[in-house]
């Protein structure tokens, strides 16, 4: 059996993203960076980082077989401040580990 993770990063002030075991959420208080309820188990997610001048740009949702991110189904965009950026990506490798 895979060993269980558990893991939370913050971003900014609102954001809350959750690795359990396998499955990653992200709360947000303001509702404001998520399309639905925001889970995938992590065969499912896909991440696309830009940097920009605020900090890291991020859009989340269920991976295609191409890796891309479908238009369908729940989304997460926000932006990581140059703070939580190494934190934020350390999370999203624990993630991709997390995959079998």
């Amino acid at each position: 059996m895979a060993e269980r993770r558990y893991l939370e990063v913050t971003v900014g002030t609102n954001i809350v993203m959750v690795l359990d075991h396998r499955t990653v959420e992200v709360f947000d208080r303001t509702a404001a960076s998520t399309s639905e309820v925001a889970r995938w188990h992590v065969e499912h997610i896909a991440v696309k980082a830009k940097p920009s001048k605020s900090g890291l740009k991020l859009t989340i949702g269920n991976r295609l077989a191409d890796d891309t991110i479908a238009i369908a189904g729940p989304r997460a965009s926000l932006t990581v401040p140059p703070e939580n950026e190494a934190a934020v990506v350390a999370f999203f490798d624990e993630v991709k580990a997390a995959r079998m």
